[in-house]
């Protein structure tokens, strides 16, 4: 073979070489592009739960203070009416 023709297999060669690993690099970024995305709608629906979840929670919350402001009212009027009463019978 020529040196010429030698040179130029060799050029080409190296191209299709180069162009092959270039295309492995896209697919394995394309590949950890997809990851990522798929990372990522895993996380978001993590957190649209967990947001759903704090709502149920403080939801609960607001109900056990509702009941808890009841009941301290009803603890406030029995001291009061023992109050009374206990001075009702030292008047006695």
């Amino acid at each position: 073979m020529q040196p010429q023709v030698k040179e130029k297999i060799l050029a080409v060669a190296l191209l299709v070489i180069t162009g092959w690993m270039g295309s492995a690099a896209v697919a394995y970024d394309s590949g950890v592009y997809d990851n990522l995305n798929r990372s990522r709608d895993a996380l978001l629906s993590q957190r649209e739960h967990l947001e759903q979840t704090a709502d149920s929670l403080n939801k609960r919350i607001a109900q056990l203070q509702q009941q808890l402001d009841s009941v301290n009212s009803y603890l406030r009027d029995t001291d009061r009416a023992i109050r009374d009463v206990d001075s009702a019978l030292r008047r006695y």
